[in-house]
């Protein structure tokens, strides 16, 4: 099964949409507005969407096609499925099936330094796990050696300047926690010696991704100073109001990799 490619530009990018993404992807057609063409409040036509079901050994997954993207929705489509539920093998197989060789995670995280702040964009060039990573490995070997591609992040953080991101820092770790449960404090300073930001699914979809030929970079939106770095707390209120505040940003970085950007 493929994708049909308007461009004629050669295979499709995969896109795998988190947290911060949720309510600003829902602003688009076919993302909770109703399928097919639509128009912003300036009267540009934005991209038309095409809702796909696609089959896998893992469980079918719906996929849908925003411009030149081919979107996945993380947490689910009916009900959020919590980041240790994710069904993060079934996406990629899924984006496999119609063809993609490249995929763009776009994620929530939490800041571990008091350098960077809600509302910055990171593109790490590194991740870590502290849990074991899942893996499509059975009785044969499947050796990878992992990386966050290197022109895929570079792309990235073009895109996220071009949706008008204020502040783009190119570098850095993404640490990934199992959640759902925010991380301690002792988490914290912990992972704060090694990494950069810390998100709870990224990790997982980047290993799987290379294990299945697929090249992977991920655009990070903090959404909330990780428990304990800096000077306010931590709170769910707190977390939920950044994430609203971010959903602009989120919706203008799925519509420039939706025109190609």
């Amino acid at each position: 099964m493929s994708a049909p490619d308007p461009a004629g530009a050669g295979p499709p990018l995969g896109v795998i949409g988190g947290s911060a993404f949720l309510r600003g992807v829902g602003e688009l057609p076919g993302l909770g507005g109703g399928d097919g063409p639509a128009r912003d409040g300036s009267g540009t036509e934005r991209p038309d969407v095409e809702r796909m079901e696609v089959a896998t050994d893992e469980g079918p997954v719906t996929v849908r096609r925003i411009g030149g993207c081919l979107f996945i929705r993380r947490h689910g489509e009916e009900r959020y499925h919590a980041p240790h539920r994710v069904r993060h093998h079934a996406h990629l197989l899924a984006l496999e099936a119609l063809g993609v060789r490249e995929v763009a995670g776009l994620a929530s995280v939490g800041a571990l330094t008091p350098e960077l702040a809600p509302g910055d964009v990171v593109v790490p060039e590194d991740y870590l796990s502290r849990h074991a990573p899942p893996s499509f490995a059975g009785e044969e070997p499947l050796h990878i050696v992992p990386e966050l591609d290197e022109a895929m992040r570079a792309r990235l953080a073009r895109v996220a300047r071009a949706a008008g991101s204020e502040r783009v820092v190119e570098g850095g770790v993404y640490a990934e926690t199992r959640g759902p449960r925010f991380e301690t404090r002792a988490e914290v300073r912990a992972l704060a010696r090694d990494a950069t930001v810390v998100g709870m699914t990224a990790a997982s979809e980047a290993t799987l991704a290379q294990e299945r030929g697929m090249r992977y970079a991920v655009l990070c939106i903090v959404d909330n100073m990780a428990h304990g770095i800096g000077e306010g707390a931590l709170t769910l209120e707190g977390f939920r109001a950044m994430q609203d505040r971010n959903a602009g940003l989120a919706r203008r970085v799925l519509a420039v990799l939706a025109r190609g950007g």
